[in-house]
């Protein structure tokens, strides 16, 4: 079963015996605690005898944001309540079409003539063919936590990579 359907929902194959739950507050700057409590209460729907997986964020690990936090706090309702489970940490995700995440942001900023600022900061990026790969992996009935990282590119790179077309 899927649970969702956003972006990464849309590029999954339904498996009997998993059930992916892609139905997450999918703006990072949310403020909205309506949108933290709706996903917490829809996740408190599934059957705890059943293998979910769930979508995290790579961020958990350098950020301290209500966004952030909420995944932290969903990633241990789940290792403290599900039977068998694999959460699955991921960062900027190149087939999203969701307008507030910063290969959009930065697309949109260009598109407009607009140059985006450089942090001098990196992001894994992640393509449609990798996180598929590893999706395909995911084997019901253990306990598991997947970092699927991608390509860790500098700001800089990511804005180059736009401007020639190749994210």
């Amino acid at each position: 079963m899927i649970v969702g359907n956003g972006s990464i929902a849309k590029v999954l194959k339904d498996r009997n015996n998993l059930i992916f739950f892609a139905s997450g507050v999918s703006d990072s700057s949310c403020i909205d605690e309506k949108e933290y409590d709706r996903e917490f209460n829809l996740l408190k729907t599934i059957s705890v005898d059943q293998h979910i997986v769930y979508f995290s964020n790579l961020g958990i690990y350098y950020k301290t944001d209500r966004y952030t936090q909420h995944k932290i706090n969903i990633e241990e309702y789940i290792r403290n309540n599900f039977k068998s489970y694999t959460i699955v940490r991921i960062e900027v995700c190149e087939w999203v079409t969701t307008p507030n995440t910063i290969l959009n942001v930065f697309k949109a900023q260009l598109s407009l003539g607009i140059e985006p600022i450089i942090q001098d900061t990196t992001r894994y990026v992640l393509s449609l063919k990798e996180f598929l790969y590893w999706i395909d992996l995911i084997q019901p009935g253990v306990r598991n936590e997947m970092n699927i990282l991608g390509r860790k590119l500098t700001i800089a790179e990511i804005i180059e990579e736009i401007k020639q077309d190749k994210l």
